[in-house]
């Protein structure tokens, strides 16, 4: 799975810069795992499949990528939020998670599909994949303390993750 990350990055780099020479590119922020919640109380992360779990943003805040490292697993994702959505002034600002183009209406990521070995609860309602409940999973920017909240529902179970800056 880190190949296809790797992969899907060396990909993103060369399209960006026109196919030319590839240049190095530096995470622009780093999140660790440092809480990790189900059914609103906290456990211990050592006892979790999300040991060794972070965010690693690259590119601009805009039209980015992040590489989400649940456990051992990976998946690339490709960014585009917006401090004008309403979800900033609330103070959980929400990130919308694309499989590729960032335009409104492109397709989302899954991670049920991705994370398959999590079991992540399924929503057979939810086939539209250009909507953000497609993603099986919510990724907020906690406003207030500068975290984020990565939301997962496991056997009808809620499962919040949080990273803090490294």
């Amino acid at each position: 799975m880190k190949k296809i990350a790797l992969l899907g990055i060396v990909l993103f780099i060369f399209v960006a810069c026109g196919g030319g020479e590839a240049e190095r590119v530096e995470a622009r922020a780093v999140y660790e795992l440092v809480l990790v919640h189900v059914a609103a109380e906290p456990v211990n992360i050592a006892d979790t499949v999300y040991m060794g779990s972070q965010l690693t943003f690259v590119g601009e805040e805009a039209g980015g990528a992040i590489i989400i490292r649940l456990g051992e697993n990976e998946l690339q994702a490709f960014i585009n939020p917006s401090r004008e959505h309403p979800s900033f002034a609330v103070g959980y600002w929400h990130h919308h998670l694309y499989a590729g183009a960032t335009t409104p209406g492109s397709p989302r990521i899954n991670f049920a599909a991705t994370f398959g070995h999590l079991g992540i609860d399924d929503d057979p309602e939810a086939t539209d994949n250009s909507q953000s409940t497609y993603q099986r999973g919510n990724l907020h920017y906690i406003t207030e303390t500068g975290e984020f909240r990565l939301r997962l529902m496991i056997d009808a179970v809620t499962h919040d993750l949080f990273f803090s800056r490294r």
